[in-house]
């Protein structure tokens, strides 16, 4: 018997095992992305709280993946070029959640098959389409809420303690606190549908804790959202910025220059 012979037998059986316990492993994996990634993650819908994960397993190495999902905190730590790019852009660190390296793996499997098979152009005719996301409208009204939610003039429904005992924003003049991050640029950094996420999934460590048994409601995070997205209207551009300092320059020269040609004359 040839040795090419003998590792087939030896090996055979294990990955007839692998073949069919991978669907298995996606199966789940799909439960844990729903549990832990979905409310900043889509799979082909765009960027959200995070990047899309749409062929992310054909981007990055599966041990990266796998690292990125169960120690990201130790990834920031050790400078790793692609988390600090992720970092940079989209402004704060994915927290560390707990999950263990099988479950990463499970979530990786499941991300490996796409999530679900894509649509052939006969299914697109009767595959209803999805209806289109209502966006927040700022109001004043809404706005105002949001604002007396997040500094804690109003209370949330169920408890939770107000935003501004950790955070500041300092587009309204909030003096929050300093505990964690500031969330003055929170809406330009992940959009209406990547904060809609975060505030109904509460995945932060601290947060989970805080809020476990007091979730927002709807209107809370419609709220919060208007009032973050207003603060994000209201920030200078840096070129509005660049042209008022300019202007403040210049203003101060024209005096200066005034009072020495006075003193000249004098």
């Amino acid at each position: 018997m040839t040795t090419t012979f003998r590792l087939v037998c030896r090996y055979t059986p294990l990955l007839f095992i692998m073949a069919v316990s991978y669907p298995a492993w996606a199966g789940q994996g799909k439960e844990l992305f729903a549990k832990h990634c979905a409310s900043c993650h889509t799979i082909g819908n765009g960027d959200s709280g995070g990047p899309d994960l749409k062929g992310v397993t054909t981007r990055q190495p599966a041990a990266w993946l796998e690292r990125v999902i169960s120690e990201p905190d130790r990834l920031t730590a050790e400078k790793d070029p692609a988390q600090v790019e992720l970092v940079k852009k989209y402004g704060f660190e994915m927290p560390n959640l707990g999950i263990s390296r099988d479950d990463a793996r499970q979530i990786i499997a499941y991300l490996g098959g796409d999530a679900a098979p894509a649509a052939t152009a006969a299914d697109a005719g009767t595959q209803p389409a999805a209806p289109p996301k209502e966006e927040v409208v700022a109001t004043p009204e809404l706005v105002a809420r949001g604002k007396a939610l997040f500094e804690g003039s109003a209370g949330f429904s169920k408890g939770g303690a107000p935003c501004a005992a950790c955070h500041a924003f300092n587009v309204s003049g909030i003096r929050g606190g300093n505990l964690a991050v500031d969330l003055t640029h929170l809406y330009d950094g992940m959009g209406e549908q990547g904060m809609q996420g975060v505030l109904k999934a509460l995945s932060f460590p601290i947060m989970k804790k805080a809020y476990s048994d007091k979730p927002l409601t709807d209107d809370e995070v419609k709220a919060l959202i208007a009032f973050a997205k207003d603060g994000a209207a209201r920030q200078p551009s840096a070129s509005g910025v660049g042209t008022g300092t300019a202007g403040a320059l210049t203003f101060v020269c024209i005096i200066i220059g005034l009072t020495l040609y006075k003193r000249r004359i004098g």
